[in-house]
């Protein structure tokens, strides 16, 4: 899993100050534009941080966890 909707969100909340603050108080209200899947985007709405930091760093926890799930092919 690459994830690259949930990097242009987080590089959207980099440049643009107004969509970090609304992501921080009300993620719902502005991640229905990234085409998230449908476990990303509870994990984002799962994130309880008052800063942009701690957002970022739930993120990247949530983002190495998933990453270290082995994948079963059959």
């Amino acid at each position: 899993m690459r994830h690259e909707n949930i990097q242009a969100l987080i590089g959207t909340a980099i440049v643009d100050a107004e969509f970090r603050q609304h992501l921080l108080e009300d993620a719902a209200a502005v991640i229905g534009d990234f085409g998230l899947t449908p476990e990303e985007a509870n994990a984002i709405l799962s994130i309880k941080a008052t800063t942009f930091q701690g957002f970022a760093s739930q993120v990247d926890a949530w983002i190495t966890n998933r990453s270290s799930v082995p994948v079963l092919y059959y």
